[in-house]
Parts: structure tokens; sequence; C-alpha cells
């Protein structure tokens, strides 16, 4: 198939994008640091992927300021460094759109040491249309309302922002407006915006403050001076902190899809020049950020349904990096552009590798959100900022200037031992450094313990992701012996120089009555289908792997049952919340049962016998999956001759596997 639908020019207000392909904000990725400072990691970081022939580059939101500062006061950072950015992506072709944000609202996470900052410098934070409005971390967090002169200084600090950012050479601007449950869209909402003043009641009223400021930015910059609008079609919540899944009948609490065509055509009115759009909100992030159980181009149907009732350009964003799917969709008419993220963090040449038709030398993004979007809710605690803006199959994202890949000028022979995806990786690159490489699979089949975690059927980016190793490891003709165990006393007689072993975990055994039942079945056993689970099946641990067993066995049409020992399931580090969400949503939605507090006594024919709060009793069940986890698997402890990486020198997932591979094949 023809992909060229996705590289015709496309005219934003004034400026002409040389094609529909749009980098999407992502946080993380924005040239403003924390401090004010210049984001030095980003220049490489845009360079790589106007390079590879990306049309526009949106970075993660920058704020407009505001609590004594303002980002149009910041003319040094704008003038300098980012100024000559500009110049060096331009000198590519490609275009910059700087995304402006106006803040939070009730979605202003509760980073570490905010319990420490003065409580009036909080109450200042916390703001959103209304009084009362709970935080979406912690609901029992109430916001003020924020006032009129603070809406008027933001609208004003916009123009001059934009006016600033004309200067620096940047082409366009974003609002972060109706969009995620931030401020703006919260003024959007009826439900969330109770003001009796010009900026709450009708619809108009509602979208003002979205409204005034594209107008402010158009008196400052001229009305040819592109304004992109960051737009939500429909809230997809059912409530404070409730999200609605995909096909699910619900009553909309945010933004409703019959009332979206009224104001998209009000924000066109008042001179957006595009609505880059999708779903969600903060209640429900897994639209705006979907993952992994999401449907690829989730947010396509409710995106082409309103580009029929605006004349500006319409971008879709969520999932779209299927390029058949992509390019039909602008082909069609059904929208002007493609909004890719993620895809372009896992593989910065997506866009040339889709023109030449190389389909299957792109790196497949899987959706984990382990690198780029690690904010974790766990309860109990307070959200996680792990890591934004990065990437967990990629780690040279974000790091393109300290990570690059260089040539070895002392070519050797080196072993790797584990065909999952740790020692894949690590033969990968060791064989594009120059290295002669030979892996070693003790089983018949490389993919390790992946091979499982990418059975669900709603994992098709991760065996995509499979066959782009095996695709890769092909090509560069790197010598596969499957069927082939190294053991210790055997390492000497593979004449390496280099040996590193990626053996992966073993699955945990628990000192139980009945763990090795005929009816019990390692959750790996399960989903490789070596062993077939019953019509109802208790899943001891409530983990990731857990809870989407559970979600497997639900849309097979059995009964899953959750059995967690800690006081939550998902209680899992570093997990998106965006994930953790949508899973919780799944559970509810399926009615699966979850006992918390719980642990697994015995293991009988008829089920489970488990000690809660209230004492042991029973669950009947057909078949008992286990999923407590896995236990290092590495059989060269001590072996100064091997480098042990990945889950057999600690247990962790794809991010720290693969980086592990990196600084392994990096160092030899």
């Amino acid at each position: 198939m023809s992909y060229e639908a996705l590289f015709q020019p496309l005219k934003i207000g004034g400026v002409t994008i040389k094609n529909r392909i749009i980098l999407c904000a992502m946080g993380g990725t924005g040239p403003v640091g924390f401090g004010g400072q210049f984001n030095e990691k980003v220049r490489p970081y845009y360079l790589a992927r106007a390079k590879a022939n990306v049309g526009l580059m949106i970075p993660g939101v920058t704020s407009v300021g505001g609590m004594g500062h303002w980002l149009y006061q910041d003319e040094e950072l704008f003038m300098g460094p980012i100024k000559s950015l500009m110049d060096d992506i331009h000198a590519y072709g490609s275009k910059f759109f700087l995304q402006i944000g106006a803040g939070f609202g009730r979605s202003q996470l509760l980073f570490p040491g905010m319990e420490k900052m003065p409580p009036e410098i909080v109450k200042d934070m916390m703001v959103a249309p209304s009084d009362g409005l709970p935080n979406v971390w912690d609901p029992s967090i109430k916001h003020r309302a924020l006032r009129l002169d603070e809406i008027h200084d933001i609208i004003d600090a916009y123009g001059k922002a934009a006016a600033l950012c004309k200067r620096a050479g940047i082409d366009g601007v974003e609002i972060h407006a109706v969009h995620e449950g931030y401020l703006l869209d919260q003024f959007a909402m009826a439900n969330m915006n109770h003001r009796t003043d010009e900026y709450g009641g009708s619809l108009e009223n509602r979208l003002r403050f979205a409204c005034d400021i594209i107008r402010s930015i158009k008196a400052a910059c001229g009305d040819d001076y592109p304004v992109s609008v960051r737009y939500s079609v429909a809230s997809k919540i059912r409530g404070f902190n409730q999200g609605a899944l995909p096909g699910e009948a619900y009553t909309e609490f945010g933004r409703s899809i019959e009332e979206s065509p009224a104001a998209a055509r009000i924000l066109e009115a008042a001179g957006a020049d595009m609505l880059n759009a999708d779903n969600g909100s903060y209640d429900s992030w897994f639209w705006a950020h979907p993952p992994v159980y999401m449907p690829l181009a989730c947010n396509l149907p409710e995106v082409t349904y309103i580009k029929n009732f605006v004349n500006i350009p319409v971008a879709c964003a969520g999932r779209m990096h299927d390029p058949e799917t992509a390019a039909k969709a602008v082909e069609n008419g059904q929208i002007d552009a493609v909004g890719v993220a993620r895809q372009l963090l896992c593989d910065p040449d997506w866009c040339d590798k889709i023109r030449e038709g190389r389909l299957d030398d792109v790196r497949p993004c899987i959706a984990c959100h382990n690198g780029c979007f690690a904010i974790s809710n766990i309860s109990g605690t307070s959200p996680g900022f792990v890591r934004m803006g990065q990437c967990a199959l990629n780690p040279v994202t974000m790091n393109e200037e300290a990570m690059a890949l260089k040539p070895t000028e002392t070519p050797k022979k080196v072993a790797v031992i584990g065909g999952g995806i740790g020692g894949m990786e690590a033969a990968r690159l060791l064989k594009m450094r120059g290295h002669e490489v030979t892996l070693y699979e003790k089983s018949g089949e490389l993919g390790g313990a992946f091979i499982a975690a990418a059975a669900p059927s709603f994992k098709e980016q991760d065996k995509k992701l499979l066959f782009w190793y095996k695709h890769e490891l092909d090509k560069l003709g790197v010598p596969v012996k499957l069927n082939t165990e190294i053991k210790p006393d055997g390492i000497a007689a593979l004449g390496a120089d280099a040996v590193i072993a990626a053996t992966g975990a073993t699955a945990r055994k628990l000192p139980i009555p009945g763990f090795d039942a005929p009816n019990a079945i390692e959750a790996v056993d399960y989903l490789v289908g070596n062993k077939e689970a019953g019509e109802t099946c208790v899943i001891i641990g409530g983990g990731l792997t857990g809870c989407e067993i559970a979600y497997d066995l639900a849309l097979k049409g059995k009964k899953p049952i959750i059995v967690e020992m800690q006081d939550d399931i998902l209680k899992v580090p570093g997990l998106s919340a965006a994930n953790s969400n949508m899973l919780r949503e799944i559970v509810r939605y399926y009615n699966i049962d979850v006992y918390l507090s719980t642990s697994l006594k015995e293991i009988t024919p008829s089920g489970v016998t488990v000690a809660g709060k209230d004492g042991e009793f029973t669950i009947s069940a057909d078949s008992v999956i286990l999923s407590v986890g896995y236990v290092p698997q590495n059989p060269f402890a001590g072996d100064e001759r091997v480098k042990v990486i990945g889950d057999a020198d600690k247990v962790g997932n794809l991010l720290t596997v693969i980086h592990a591979a990196y600084e392994a094949a990096y160092a030899v």
C-alpha cells in the first residue's frame, strides 16, 4: 500500500507543514526545564526526528507562568538557545509549535516536598474554575476558584508569550486548552464550572477563557500566526475519577459528543487554526494516554465526527501509528493530520521508514508507558514521578549524545547466553558495534518470558516487538544457536573474549500445600497455552501480570477472581497511572471479584483456602493461576567471566532489561 497521503503538505494558519505527521506533546520533552533553564537534551532529540522528516513537532507543555514569573519574561532563553534550536530544526524543513498551558487545575500533581511548602503557596497552586472541586490525585483536597484578575493575567500572558515565540522563530503555538481535564478544560465542563460570572454558565461562557486566549494571541501576533488547540472531543468520564471504557454505555459527566460540535465551532470562530484532537481527561487518562489495553486508533471515530463541523484542519492522536489506518484516514478526508507521539520516542526514523515501505524495520511502541509516562498513583502514597519523555525500548531517546552507538575499535568474539529480550538486544547492539557475536538459547524459540507476556489478544504490539527483534538479528546476520543450553562448565569451550548472560527469571514457588496440584497453573503456562484454565479461575497475585490475566480470562468469557496479599491491586512502582486506571476500570466493568489483604493458605481440588482480616475461608474454582512473581535464574553467580544482566541479575521490567543490555553491550 502507498502511504503518500501522509506525505502531502498541510497549511495551518499562515504556515505550511511539509507532511501530515505531527509529533505530539509529551511530558519531559519541553525546551524549558522546570527551573526555567534551557533543556539541553531536547536539541539532539528534536534534530534526530527533524532529520527523519517529521513535519511538525510539538514539545511537552510549557507553563505560561504565574505566581510572580511569566513565560514572556524569559526573553534571553527564547532569543538565545531556543531561537538557535529553531534555526537547526528549520534547516531540515520541519516546523515547531510551542505548546503553552494555563495550569493543571484540579489535576495538579502532589509532588514530593509539597507538604513542606508554605500553605499560602500551596493554596495559590490549587486553583480550579469553582470552589470545592476535588483534586484528581487526592480527592480530600479541595481547590479554590480562580479569581477574575488571575484569569485576565493568564490571557494577557498568553499573548505576550506567543509574541516572544514568534520573535524567536517558533512557527506557531498550541494552547493546551480544551483537553485532558487541565484547567481550561475544566472551565469548559458544566459539571466542573459553577461560576456565575462571564466565565461560567452557557457553553459560550465556559469556553470564553480559551477563546479569549486565542484572541489575545492573534492580537499580539497577527491573524496568520498559527494557533493550534489541543482538544478532547469527548471527556469519556462517568464522574470524578471515573473513566468510561471503550464501548461502555454511560452518562457523560464531562464534555459529551453531543455538545462537542458546538464547542469546536466556537473555538474556530475565536480564531483557532487547528484542532489537535483526541478524547479523555485526567479522570479517564487511558483515552488521552492510551495503554496497551486500548485499541489502535482508539480516538479516530470521535475525531472523524468532529471534523464534519469545522473548516480548519483536524488532527487525530491516540495509537495512530499504524500507517495503513493513518494513511486511509487522511486520504478519505476523515482527518487532516496524524498525531504520533510515543512511536517517535521508540523509533525516531518512523517517518522515513514508513515512506520507504520499510515497515518491518520499525521498532514498535508497545504502549507500556514505562519510560515515557511513568507517573504512578499507588494507594497510600503520593503520585510518583519516575520518568517522562523517555522510552523503555529505546534508551537513546532524550540521551541521543550520551548513548550514541559507537563502533568498537577492538572487535571481540562475544557469546550471549539467553535469547529473551535482554539477550536479543545485547546481541543486536554488539553486532552493530562491530563485534563477532553468537546468541545461544536453550529452548527452540527466541523471546524468553516475553513470549508469554505477548500472548493475550490485546498485546498485538508486543508480538510485533518479538518479530522485530528476530528480523533485526536476521538482517544483521547474528548466528543464533537454538536448543543449546550453556552451563557454567561450558563457558571455556565457547572460546569467547566476553560472555553476557541474560538467562531471565523463574516463577516463584510458595511453600503452600497444593502449590503443585493439577489444578494449579503457573502464569506463564496459562499465557502460552500449555495448560487450559477452567471456567472459574482464582488468580493468586493482583500485580500487573495477575490483573492482565484476569482481563484475558474475562475476554474469553470465563470468571476470574483475584486474591492479593496487599491492601490494593497494582501496587507496582513506576506503573503508569494511565495503565493502572484502565485496568481498575476493567476490573469494575467485568465484575471481577477482588480479595485484598488476603493470603493463600492452601490449594485444594475444589479451589483455595485463604486468610483475610476476618479469618480463613474458601473460594471455589476450577483452576488456580499463580502470579506471585519471579526470582532471578542465574546459573553463573560468582563467575567473573560472565556479565549477568536483566532479570537474571535482578527482576525488573522491560525497561530495566533493555537498559542493562545497552550498558553491557556498550561496555565490551
